[in-house]
Formats: structure tokens, sequence, C-alpha cells
């Protein structure tokens, strides 16, 4: 009994420290690429019973996180924002996670117990299944090669399909063979349950059932029934069963749902017809040309895959102790002839890794993680070496130094679990040489990139972020690089220079900096940067690069107009050996840029009115002129301001969410709230201007037909979209106001 009881109090404590390992890393890690959309479908069919935004995936493993949050009365669920009712799954998640409400990285740290909840009832099931099937010491050695996996641990605290899915797998393996052992009704029930789950939590969970049915007729039959054997149709009956289950279990996910769904080339009426209708058009769709962005691998861009992806996935980024624990297990399950009872363990990973061969979606070896657990099992069979070798202390030892080395690695690379990879990638640096995306970087190190940057004193970087996180509420202050997924337009992306980089700190992912290009027909974006050392990291995904002006150098400074910066050629753009290159961008519009004034002559102007006025550094406000001298109502009145850029950078505090920085004109009436008529915007991008560079900018102010007949002022200034914070106006006195009077206007 006090064994028994130490046992316990062993497996509780493993199971405590995989749940602190995942736990503890959640709170220092940004969102993920695809959790906002997963957690933003199980929410709102949580609270809503509409499974609308489930669309690319089930929403089971949405359902799973959003559990914990249906406690909190506070969130917001903005179902009269048009996207819900357009069931925009990607865009609405932005809005629901980002916009809608506060606290956005505590909601997602929230969401993620559920998941670490289901690791931890995944291990159970390894251990269990091991002690069962192997032994007690099989059950000891596969429950530590799980607590200490930095994949199962990393993909514990993500909100994505690839965990569920693999729970549900080796749970409904797991009681199917449990079947298979010795018949008992309710382990082929639960079989069916879990298996239903299994197609609820990802549409590739449909591969369990071939490889049931293909468990069910490899294992070997028994010889000790009443019969004088079993027979084979007994099985299949079993199995057909347990599918009628599985598909049960499938439509209680999906509310008992009946209606007609596009089942291959037909359409038919089935049980859960979203389910089967979204299943057809996801295959078709990442079947279609095109469809797949470009990938990676040992330095090849592509968006046609490659056959040995998950090899090389599997070979650098899956623990060396474990893979020699496979081989040793595989060797003692040959030895001892149980391949065919034990076909249910190794069936599962030959499957995904024959499919992976197909080179289909080579995005990453979370795709392969259902193998894992399955490979952790087979490895516990390498016990079997204690009885087989004389001087059993050889292979205790040698069992006892691979476990060190797993949990050495493991606890040396936390929090960083995901960007796990063994001693054949080498040093970090060549990590992304070999696999990027969330191999390596998922935009999770947000947290890490704040932290660094107050290490190092930096209080912007020029971000080339590949995530779906907002940098900003995650206290990252930046400007905007071209990156996948959320920096893919827009005029400061536009005016990106990938030839001669401005001189700042650079922040790059590291998918961003290995793929170099947003679409597959565009410049290398970052080939500047892989040429050389990063200059610091963030966590393991995020490269930092400090970029310094050469003394001497010749700068030109070409204006770009219209088409992004990055789609001109370096040498249309002036570049040359000793020549630096630093553009200006503006769109097609009625704005001007005079690099370094050069052009601009303020006193040939004849309707030019002088002002003089310094918004606090960032930008002087040198004139304007007024084309007309009197305003009609009805009429517009065209004026242009001259603006020239100072030395000190534009504050920004959230350029994902619009532009950084725009003017204004208002017509008052006396007080500068009574305002009649106004214009406002801004067209030329921040990044290129340099100090003394002068904006010619075109604004058109329109009068309605009620405004009264009298003269008003005219005030200009300029503020942040995003917060509305205007610029203070600097007075030679050292006062400051928030505008400044630049005349009368009468109105005629």
């Amino acid at each position: 009994m006090k064994k028994r009881a130490l046992e316990w109090v062993a497996f509780v404590a493993l199971l405590a420290l995989f749940v602190a390992q995942a736990a503890l890393a959640s709170l220092e890690k940004s969102a993920s690429f695809d959790e906002q959309y997963h957690l933003t479908a199980g929410y709102s069919y949580l609270r809503t019973g509409d499974f609308r935004l489930a669309t690319t995936h089930p929403p089971l493993a949405g359902m799973i996180a959003a559990l914990p949050l249906l406690a909190r009365q506070e969130l917001t669920l903005p179902l009269d924002n048009p996207l819900w009712e357009a069931g925009n799954r990607y865009d609405f998640s932005d809005v629901f996670l980002w916009q809608a409400n506060a606290d956005p990285q505590g909601i997602l740290v929230q969401a993620r117990w559920g998941l670490t909840a289901l690791g931890a009832l995944l291990l159970t099931a390894i251990f269990l299944w091991a002690r069962r099937m192997i032994g007690a010491q099989a059950g000891w050695l596969a429950l530590v090669l799980a607590v200490f996996d930095p994949n199962l641990i990393a993909n514990a605290r993500i909100v994505t399909t690839d965990l569920p899915l693999t729970t549900f797998f080796v749970l409904a393996m797991w009681r199917l063979w449990c079947w298979l052992d010795h018949p008992r009704w309710y382990d082929l029930l639960l079989a069916g349950v879990f298996g239903g789950l299994t197609m609820a939590a990802k549409y590739n969970g449909l591969l369990f059932w071939p490889i049931a049915l293909l468990a069910v007729l490899l294992y070997p039959r028994r010889a000790d029934m009443e019969t004088g054997g079993e027979s084979v149709w007994r099985r299949l009956l079993g199995w057909a069963g347990m599918g009628v289950v599985g598909l049960a279990t499938l439509w209680a996910v999906y509310r008992m749902d009946f209606g007609v769904a596009q089942v291959l080339p037909f359409a038919v009426p089935v049980p859960a017809p979203f389910y089967w209708d979204h299943l057809w058009a996801t295959f078709t769709g990442l079947s279609a040309e095109g469809a797949i962005k470009p990938d990676f691998l040992l330095g090849q861009v592509a968006t046609g895959g490659w056959w040995y992806y998950f090899p090389v996935a599997l070979a650098v980024k899956t623990p060396l102790p474990l893979l020699i624990f496979l081989l040793a297990g595989l060797g003692a399950l040959w030895r001892r002839h149980t391949w065919r009872r034990q076909g249910v363990l190794w069936l599962p990973p030959l499957a995904f890794v024959l499919l992976g061969l197909t080179g289909f979606l080579t995005i990453g070896y979370r795709h392969m993680l259902p193998a894992i657990p399955f490979a952790i099992l087979l490895a516990s069979n390498a016990v079997d070496w204690l009885g087989a070798v004389r001087q059993r202390w050889i292979p205790a030892t040698a069992g006892g130094l691979l476990v060190l080395w797993l949990v050495v690695g493991t606890v040396n690379i936390f929090p960083h679990q995901e960007a796990y990879f063994n001693a054949l990638a080498g040093d970090w640096p060549n990590w992304s040489n070999i696999l990027v995306d969330s191999n390596l970087d998922w935009g999770q190190d947000l947290p890490a990139l704040r932290k660094v940057m107050a290490e190092q004193g930096i209080d912007s970087v020029n971000l080339g972020y590949f995530g779906k996180g907002v940098p900003e509420a995650y206290g990252v202050g930046y400007r905007p690089l071209p990156g996948y997924l959320r920096f893919m337009e827009g005029r400061e992306v536009n005016a990106y220079n990938p030839y001669t980089p401005e001189p700042g700190w650079y922040a790059i992912s590291a998918t961003s900096l290995r793929l170099g290009t947003l679409q597959p027909d565009t410049t290398d974006l970052y080939a500047y940067f892989r040429s050389r050392a990063p200059d610091a990291r963030a966590g393991y995904s995020i490269y930092l690069y400090r970029v310094d002006a050469v003394a001497g150098e010749q700068i030109k400074r070409p204006v770009v107009v219209d088409a992004p910066i990055y789609r001109e050629s370096a040498a249309q753009l002036g570049a040359a050996p000793g020549v630096r290159i630093q553009p200006k961008w503006l769109p097609a519009g009625e704005s001007t840029i005079y690099p370094q004034g050069e052009g601009f002559a303020a006193q040939a102007l004849d309707t030019y009115h002088p002002v003089g006025a310094n918004f606090d550094g960032v930008f002087s406000l040198l004139g304007y002129t007024q084309e007309l001298a009197t305003a009609t109502p009805g009429q517009p009145l065209p004026v242009t301001l001259y603006w020239q850029a100072g030395a000190k950078p534009m504050r920004q505090p959230a350029p994902t969410r619009g532009a950084p920085i725009s003017a204004f004109v208002h017509v008052v009436d006396g007080d500068p709230a009574n305002r009649v008529a106004q214009a406002d915007g801004w067209e030329v991008a921040l990044r290129g201007l340099e100090p003394g560079d002068v904006i010619a900018q075109r604004m058109t102010i329109e009068f309605g037909e009620e405004v009264a007949r009298k003269p008003y002022e005219l005030l200009a200034g300029l503020y942040s979209p995003q917060d509305g914070a205007r610029l203070a106006v600097i007075g030679d006195d050292g006062g400051q106001s928030d505008h400044v009077e630049l005349g009368v206007i009468e109105v005629r």
C-alpha cells in the first residue's frame, strides 16, 4: 500500500511539473498565429449556438479553450458587427480579441488553461496505457518522456487544433486496444466517442477510422474464447458500431443539426452538414492552385512543398533522447515479435509520416504532433533491454543518462519550447536556416521583444513581424515593416526601403527574414539583414539588428509615387556602391515632397503666408497658400500647407489601426470649438523623411450652403488618428498650444 501511495504521489508530481512548464511559459508568450481564430469561433459557438465561424477547422478546440471564459461576464461578443453577419472568421476575431475587449493577453492566458488540462489528460492516458500494455517500468519511462517533451509542452499552451486532435486520437486508440485485448462494450463505446471528438477537433481526424480498421484487422485473434476463436466479422461489426457512435458524437458537437451538404461531388442530406460542407471546402481550397503560401526548408523558398520536409522536421525537432529510446523500443518490439499486438502504436505515426511524404501543407512539425505520443509509447518498450542484458546496470545507466539529457535540454529552452531544436540543428542562429513558421516563429515573442528593448534602451524598432498579435498591446514601440499577416499594406509599409535601410533598430521575425517576401514576385525584402549576424534576439523567433549611418557616404533621395518602394529595383532608385538611397514615398495625389527643401522657394509664391510654427520638434509649419481670397458657401476652398520635417520622431501609439499622423485645418467662429468647416488628412509616409524635407500638402475645405456670410479664423495642427492626441505647438516664449492660427477667411 505504501508503494502504491508513493507511485501516486510521483505520478501527480510529474503531471504537475508538465502543467507548470506549460502554464508558466504561457504567461510570457504573446498570441500565436491561429489562436484568436480558434478561440473566437469556440467562444461565439458556446455563447450563441451558432457555428458560422468554425469553417476552416471544426469548433471543438476553440470550445475547450473558451470554457473558462464563460465565467467572465464582462467579455463583449460584438454580434452587431457586420463581420459577424458575414461570417468573417478572420476579421471578426480581430475585433473580438483586440478591439472589443480589454486585456487580450489575459483572455488568451485564461483560454490556454483548457489546452493545458487536455495535455495533462493526454499524459495520463500515455502513462496508464504503457503500464497495462508493456509494464510498470514502461509506464514511468513513457510518462517522463512525455513530461519533458518540448513539443507537447508547447502545444499544451497554444489554442490550436493540434493538441486536441492528438489527445482524442490517443484516447480513441487506447480504448480500441482495450477492446481488442479484452472485449468490453464500454471500451468500444469510449473508442467511438473519442473517435468522434477526434473528427470534431480537426478535419484530418478522419484518419482515425482507416487506421482503426487496419489495427482491428492486424491485431492477433484471440484463441481462448469459448467459440474456439474470434471471428473477423465480429471485429468488423465492432468497428462499424464504433463508427456509428463516432458519427453521433460529431453530430452532438454540432447540436444535432441536419441538412444537405456537399460530400465529394454530391449534395446529400447528412447529420452535421456544416462540418461536411466545410471539410470539402477546406480540402478543395487547399488543393487549389496558388492556395498555399510560400514556405521554407533548408534555405529554399517554394510553394509546392517537399516530400522530405517532415522527415527533416522530425529529425531536428524531436529530442534526440526520444529518438534513441524509440530505436531501442522498436528493436525490443521486433525481438519479442509483438509487432502485431502493438500495431495500434505504430500504425498512427506511420500513417501521419506517409501523409507528410506527399509534401502537402508543409508548414510545421505540429502537423506530426499526433505521432509523438505513439512514438513515446513505442519508445517505452526500451525497458525490455533491462532484462535482456546480463549486466543490467549498463542499459539502466544509459537510460538514466538519456533521461537526464532530455530533462536538461527541455529545462534550458524554457519558456521557448515551441522553438526547440535538437543538437543536430546546431546553435540557435542556424535554426532559421532549416525551418521557420510554427517550427520556430509563430508570432509568440512580443513580450520578449519588449524586454530586450528595455534592456537595450530602445524606444522604437522597425518591426517585420510574422503573426497576428498586436504589438502595442504588449507595450512594443515600433514602425511597421512589410510582414505576413498583419502588415501587408499601408503607406508606411509601402515606404520601406529594402536596399539600404535607414539608420535605426530593426526587429525581424525569423519567418519574414527567411521568406523575404510577401508575394512570390516581390523583391527579396530582407536580404540586407540575412547577410548579417543579429545584434540581439527576442526569444528565438525575432532577430534584432542595429543599422548605423556611414560617415561620408553619398545619399540619393528619390521620390517614389504610388507603387511600393520595394516594387522598384535598386538600380531604378539610384543605388550604387558607396551610395545610400533614402527614398521618400507618397501616393498619386496632390501632395509633393521636396527632399531637403530642394526646389521649394517660398518667396516665389505670391500667395504664400509664412507661419513658422514648431510642432513639438516633429514638424514645422513653414506657411500656407490660399488660392482664393474669399470663400463662397457650397464651394470648396483649396489650401496648401508647407511642412518641414524636424529631428524628433512622431509618437505612434497604435500604428496597426490606421495612419500615425494627420493634419487638420479648421474654420472656426471665435471659439475653436465652434467649427463651421474643416479639412483633414495626410498622404506622405513618415518613413524615409529626414530633417529638412519639405512637404506641400494640398487640402480642400468644404463650406456648406448654410454657413453665415462673415469672417472666420483658420486654425491648423497635427494629431494622431489613433488616440486623437494633438502635437503641441511650441512658442518662442516656451508656451504651448494644440493648434496654430493661420489667419482670417471671409465667407461671402
